[in-house]
């Protein structure tokens, strides 16, 4: 028996599996579910019964939570000789480092990969819809879970998506928990790092040798640059990594006429053109 209140609002749903491996989602009240949720672990076993029980994937941004997802995902998938599918959200929106990297590391680890993509690329969308924000984050939804929904729909047969959400990221996503049913991939999501801590997934790649991710290296989101929780001094790292990008967003900005930026500074909306207009003029006076 697994529940997890959705990552916004209720409801709050109990999945039960029968012999069939046939699952069914029912509606909890609150209370029911927050008295199951105090009780609610996962462990090793579970989670290769979870691999069994449908068609497995695993979802893969890029970032060192997903890369220590799906190595030890896929070593599960070996000793109970099940085949994993890797899906990576190309958002239109990241750097080319990070697809770069999920072909090679998936290539390395022998896993197959999908990579779905929105209708329409972030930049275009973007200059329509307006710039994505902690309150309005329609980048979520349009550019991740839509093609990912889109795809699952396309398979048949019962079926388990991972993640690689964590406990120790966020306020928020502590709220969460390790299993859950997805209203939208309509399927178990389950999160078997979710108790994992930042030293413990930094030990994991060491000790695993994975392939360090570039955007390691880089010390910036690589996944998306949509901008809904970029700061200041990410966007002038960008700047200095991909002035070819920025200047795209740049023209983002400007479609909407001084209404939105993707920077606020000390409460103030500031431009990527004034940013960049200071970047550069500090470094004249250097």
């Amino acid at each position: 028996m697994y529940c997890l209140p959705l990552p916004a609002v209720v409801p709050l749903y109990v999945c039960h599996v029968n012999g069939r491996g046939a699952l069914k989602a029912c509606l909890l009240q609150k209370d029911q579910a927050d008295k199951i949720k105090r009780g609610l672990a996962l462990y090793a076993e579970d989670v290769r019964k979870l691999v069994r029980m449908g068609k497995p994937f695993v979802l893969f941004s890029g970032g060192q939570d997903s890369l220590c997802l799906i190595d030890r995902i896929n070593r599960v998938a070996r000793v109970v000789t099940r085949n994993i599918t890797v899906i990576h959200a190309d958002t239109t929106a990241g750097l080319p480092e990070v697809e770069e990297y999920v072909h090679k590391t998936c290539n390395e680890l022998g896993m197959e990969l999908v990579v779905v993509r929105p209708d329409r690329d972030f930049f275009e969308t973007a200059k329509k819809w307006g710039i994505p924000s902690p309150r309005s984050r329609w980048c979520c939804d349009t550019l991740k879970v839509r093609p990912i929904r889109r795809y699952l729909e396309s398979i048949e047969g019962p079926r388990v998506v991972f993640d690689g959400i964590r406990a120790a990221e966020s306020t928020a996503r502590a709220r969460y928990t390790p299993v859950w049913y997805h209203p939208a991939f309509k399927c178990l999501c389950v999160s078997p790092i979710f108790y994992w801590s930042n030293e413990k997934v930094r030990k994991y790649v060491r000790a695993r040798n994975l392939p360090e991710s570039p955007v390691a290296k880089l010390g910036v989101s690589g996944e998306c640059w949509c901008g809904a929780y970029q700061t200041r001094k990410d966007f002038e790292a960008l700047l200095s990594i991909h002035p070819g990008i920025y200047e795209k967003l740049v023209h983002v900005e400007k479609a909407q006429r001084g209404k939105y930026t993707f920077v606020f500074d000390a409460g103030k909306k500031v431009s990527l053109s004034k940013i960049r207009a200071e970047v550069i003029a500090s470094d004249d006076r250097k």
